[in-house]
């Protein structure tokens, strides 16, 4: 599942406009400039390259990390293979 991690560091970078080298797992995405703003255009990005469908209690509001929302992907994208 490293190409959905990666994918979804891309999609990240583009979308919110920041440095993909500052997008370490352990980032806070808060500390790197991603606000639940950039979220909802994020949210959007990944739905239509992964082709999933992403609801609210798909990725819940207690995602603070690059990580979780890579791992949160990678289970959204496994479940709806």
């Amino acid at each position: 599942m490293t190409d959905v991690s990666e994918r979804v560091k891309d999609i990240l970078a583009e979308e919110c406009a920041v440095d993909r080298a500052a997008l370490e797992d352990s980032a806070r995405l808060e500390d790197v400039g991603i606000s639940s703003v950039d979220m909802v255009q994020v949210i959007f990005a990944i739905e239509e390259a992964f082709n999933v469908s992403i609801g609210e209690e798909d990725m819940g509001l207690e995602l603070e990390t690059v990580g979780e929302v890579t791992s949160a992907i990678q289970r959204i994208v496994a479940a709806q293979a």
